[in-house]
């Protein structure tokens, strides 16, 4: 079974879990770096929702969105997979189609109607230079704007992620510092309210 959290299962409805289960259970065996960091994005995703006040159907969209973000690197060969982000120019064209393969693995099956367009867009950027349409500010759903927000920290933070790491405080910085460029600004500052604050070593 997928990773989903006891307090968010809910969310998550009955007649989508099956197909859910079995296209992370692909991801996992295709890289398992890939679906751990999807598992975690789609936790976040779920909790900056919450924040914003969304609806419970449309949190629920959005983390299942967010589990299935990735699904579309199952059409990335390995070798692109394990050398990102040191990826050439060829090789990053290849990378960068995975977010509309994921869309088209579930365009045709109309219990995942509501999430193909934030698998679609989650990296659109908000100053309309990301991919693969280049749609910016608020034209990109809400939910592909949390995915990206999510996707993004936990990409850099994710001890499972391979290749590079960075602190989380440097992660965090880094989105603050892309709030109206990269990143929509309330999706980001929703994100600082529900992240957990780091514990003092001395406690």
């Amino acid at each position: 079974m997928i990773s989903i959290p006891k307090s968010l299962d809910f969310l998550i409805e009955d007649n989508t879990r099956e197909v859910c289960d079995f296209y992370m259970k692909l991801l996992k065996f295709k890289n398992k770096h890939i679906y751990t960091h999807s598992c975690q994005v789609a936790n976040y995703a779920a909790s900056i929702a919450a924040k914003l006040g969304l609806d419970t159907k449309e949190i629920g969209c959005i983390k299942m969105s967010a589990l299935l973000h990735d699904i579309g690197t199952l059409a990335v060969p390995n070798n692109i997979l394990d050398k990102y982000p040191y990826l050439s120019v060829r090789e990053n064209a290849a990378y960068r189609r995975h977010a509309a393969a994921g869309a088209a693995m579930l365009e045709n099956l109309p219990e995942f109607g509501n999430i193909v367009h934030i698998i679609h867009n989650h990296h659109e950027t908000w100053d309309g230079k990301g991919y693969p349409n280049h749609i910016k500010g608020n034209n990109i759903p809400i939910g592909a704007r949390i995915v990206a927000v999510a996707d993004y920290y936990d990409a850099n933070i994710n001890p499972a992620t391979q290749n590079y790491r960075k602190p989380p405080e440097k992660a965090l910085k880094e989105l603050k510092d892309k709030m109206g460029t990269l990143f929509d600004p309330e999706v980001v500052k929703a994100f600082m309210a529900v992240l957990p604050k780091p514990r003092n070593k001395k406690e």
